[in-house]
């Protein structure tokens, strides 16, 4: 009797820790990560009226958010390349760190397919509005 406790007890904790590892599909982090192409930005702000305006991008403009412990970001536009770092917030805010400085980040869209964002750079004017797609 003992041994078929101790077969039944073995097989609950197996089954309850393969079940209980459920993969994050709902959080902000979850769905942002991964490539998105950059289709436009448009930039507000800069003192220098010329660096304002709506950028359009191509197909090989993306940024991609890694899913690494170290949380990176890749930013690639124009064929100048970007590494940077994102952390979540709670609700649908993000931060990303580049050299350029700091954005704080609060999402308007985010489907399978499309991701549109907000990002103010730290102690500027300047807004970026990022429409991106997968």
């Amino acid at each position: 009797m003992k041994k078929q406790i101790t077969i039944l007890s073995l097989l609950f904790l197996v089954t309850t820790a393969l079940f209980s590892c459920k993969k994050d599909e709902t959080s902000l982090k979850a769905r942002i990560i991964g490539k998105w192409t950059v289709n436009k930005i448009e930039v507000s702000g800069n003192t220098n009226e010329s660096l304002n305006g709506t950028f359009n991008y191509t197909i090989n403009d993306y940024i991609d958010f890694k899913s690494s412990d170290d949380d990176q970001v890749e930013l690639s536009l124009t064929n100048q390349r970007t590494i940077g770092t994102f952390t979540v917030s709670l609700g649908n805010d993000f931060g990303m760190v580049f050299p350029e400085g700091t954005s704080y980040c609060t999402v308007s869209t985010l489907s399978g397919t499309q991701l549109q964002f907000t990002a103010k750079i730290d102690k500027t004017n300047i807004v970026k509005k990022y429409y991106l797609t997968r």
